[in-house]
């Protein structure tokens, strides 16, 4: 196996392992890094073609201050410690987080009340907070509903890339000795004599441990292992993503007072400086990450008691996330109480994004139980994204395309996306393998024509990178295929 060390999904065989991590989201994704940490071989495994493809594309890209979670709870504490924890983190691994703040506005006596609950309750798991007026509320944000009483100011809450978060904890983990399977949907658990054995569509993982990262499927993971005690079902949350155009509507993340059902829907620019506005709370029995004409509806009310404006006008797309809603209502990382050698990291909903840091410190806690945890000294914590065109200096962009004209050739007019920059992707580790890795790395295809555009030729790029033929090229792995054939004549 050294000569696949660091590298990701098909170059990996079949083997024996220290810890197998089940899950490449956010959580699976730091607690492979941090166990990356230490003398250990340790496997990522993923059911899809990219890691990051599931709940973690699809949220609010928040990093929660700390203050809603109820205060003794695993949820509260590893909120407040993940926090902390991405400071130093956002900084290692170059992802953009832009600590703007949160605003929890409230409009009646009944929401005042619960944002000075808020309020204290912040201040006694240590968190950051203050109560705004009315008329410091709108100096900092104009554009809000002039009907707002007050607003409680949190300054420890950002926002993320989430999709640059997820790739760089496995990028880093994969830099000091760690590998990917993708792929490859783990079927049944086992117990063997030395460890556990992960049956998965690719073939059967050993391992000395086994971290269930595996989100909203946790439970159906914990099953394999005859535990039935803990359950998941989904809350799927719509949003609507708008042009950059109207990015600058709001400066703070701003949420409405919260109700039993979460957050509620918030108005928020992202790192890429987009608006965002979502998302709507819908139980549901089984997944489904569809969007709705009465979920997108409820979305824009939601929006525009926040913000008076017409939003719609400016949506260029719009997707629907699941959260994993676990039996307990609170964050479970612990042993599993049926199967030795698993740890189950579960019902991570929000604010899993925020405290991931923290969670993944705990699973390896519960790790260092069973094996031996063995520091390295050359552990490398950096992780660097290839360059990106819009983000560097011109003086420098001309040394680029002297040294590539790749660089010199933008595919994406969006987002000026070159295609030195997808060729990048392409060879980057963790690398794209699809239309949508691409544009979670890069954001070829996030623009206001949604790929209308530079579709064709980002295909064209893959065929030629990848060695493919142009109907294997797929959206998001699997059967997702986006290009059905040759309609042209044998003449052309």
């Amino acid at each position: 196996m050294e000569e696949s060390r660091g590298k990701s999904s098909e170059l990996v065989s079949l083997g024996s392992w220290d810890v197998v991590v089940i899950g490449a989201g956010i959580v699976g994704a730091a607690v492979f890094r941090e166990l990356t940490r230490y003398h250990l071989r340790v496997l990522l495994v993923d059911a899809l073609n990219d890691v990051g493809g599931e709940a973690s594309r699809a949220t609010s890209a928040i990093i929660h201050a700390g203050f809603d979670p109820e205060p003794g709870t695993l949820m509260s504490q590893a909120n407040v410690d993940g926090v902390q924890l991405w400071f130093r983190w956002s900084q290692e691994l170059s992802i953009d987080l832009e600590w703007n703040g949160s605003l929890v506005v409230a409009f009646n006596d009944e929401e005042v009340n619960e944002i000075t609950r808020l309020l204290h309750q912040g201040k006694n798991v240590g968190v950051p907070v203050k109560f705004l007026g009315r008329e410091e509320v709108l100096r900092r944000e104009p554009m809000l509903n002039p009907e707002i009483r007050a607003a409680l100011y949190a300054p420890v809450s950002g926002i993320i890339d989430p999709f640059q978060a997820v790739v760089a904890l496995v990028g880093n983990g994969l830099k000091n000795g760690g590998h990917v399977f993708l792929n490859a949907r783990v079927k049944g658990l086992e117990r063997r004599k030395d460890g556990v054995l992960v049956h998965t569509e690719k073939g059967s993982i050993q391992s000395k441990v086994v971290v269930n990262c595996a989100g909203v499927g946790a439970h159906k993971i914990m099953e394999m292992a005859g535990e039935t005690w803990f359950t998941i079902h989904p809350r799927r949350g719509q949003y609507f993503v708008l042009d950059k155009q109207v990015g600058h509507l709001v400066r703070h993340v701003v949420f409405p007072a919260p109700t039993s059902l979460g957050k509620g829907t918030l108005v928020t620019r992202t790192t890429h400086g987009n608006l965002l506005i979502g998302p709507t709370a819908e139980d549901l029995a089984e997944p489904d990450s569809s969007t709705t004409a009465e979920g997108l509806r409820a979305v824009l009310e939601g929006a525009k008691r926040l913000v008076p404006f017409p939003f719609e006008r400016y949506a260029i797309t719009q997707y629907a996330g699941l959260r994993a809603m676990g039996s307990t209502g609170d964050f479970l990382v612990a042993h599993s109480k049926a199967m030795e050698g698993l740890v189950n990291v579960a019902g991570i909903k929000s604010p899993g994004f925020a405290a991931a840091p923290a969670l993944a410190r705990l699973a390896v806690k519960l790790v260092g139980d069973i094996v031996r945890l063995e520091e390295r000294s050359d552990f490398d914590t950096r992780f660097e994204f290839p360059p990106r065109m819009t983000e560097i200096p011109f003086a420098d962009r001309e040394g680029l395309i002297f040294e590539d004209p790749k660089y010199g050739h933008i595919v994406c007019r969006c987002e000026m996306v070159s295609e030195g920059e997808i060729v990048s992707a392409l060879r980057m580790n963790p690398p794209a393998m699809d239309l949508d890795g691409i544009k979670r790395r890069i954001r070829a295809t996030s623009g206001r024509c949604q790929g209308g555009f530079c579709m064709p030729r980002i295909i064209d790029i893959l065929v030629r990178e990848l060695g493919i033929s142009p109907n294997r090229i797929t959206k998001f792995g699997g059967r997702s295929f986006v290009v059905y054939g040759d309609n042209r004549g044998d003449d052309q």
